[in-house]
């Protein structure tokens, strides 16, 4: 009975690697705040599916292996949520690309989520009473019974003044 279950969930983490469903039981979101916890859990969580495939398969692919442990580590990293979720997010992601359970050409992708939660939360902080107002423009005083010149009047006058200083 045991081993029945141990094979079916050998078999979710082979068929659907990026179910949340693949998460070993019992394991909770590490509380925000700590990046090491987060690298351990997505660290553990990539160990898992990689074990899983070597029983699974026993080919002794350690590369296939390896590519298919990375959407699990994937699955593991904490929520873009909060200052301390994004740091350890981003810490994650970081390690994740050192040791290659995330591609390098996901990394880029993976960070710049990390850029705009971050930029989405410091925009949300920022409170309209603490907004400063913009600069009015200062604009020439309109003095009555005297029209502003058009554009081509202005242009006139200017040739006018350069022919003057000319002489």
């Amino acid at each position: 009975m045991a081993t029945n279950i141990i094979e079916q969930a050998i078999r979710q983490v082979i068929t659907h690697p990026h179910s949340p469903d693949v998460r070993a039981p019992g394991l909770a979101t590490p509380r925000p705040g700590n990046p090491r916890a987060a690298i351990r859990r997505c660290c553990a969580a990539w160990q898992r599916s990689f074990d899983a495939y070597m029983t699974a398969y026993n080919d002794g692919s350690d590369y296939l292996a390896g590519q298919h442990a990375g959407p699990a580590y994937c699955n593991a990293m904490p929520i873009l949520s909060g200052d301390e979720g994004i740091r350890d997010f981003i810490a994650c992601a970081a390690h994740g690309i050192l040791i290659g359970a995330i591609p390098e050409n996901r990394g880029g992708q993976v960070l710049y989520a990390a850029r705009v939660a971050m930029a989405a939360i410091q925009n949300k902080r920022k409170s309209p009473n603490s907004a400063v107002p913009p600069t009015p423009v200062p604009q020439k005083p309109h003095l009555p019974g005297r029209k502003t010149p058009t554009k081509t009047q202005r242009t006139q006058q200017h040739k006018q003044s350069i022919l003057c200083t000319k002489k």
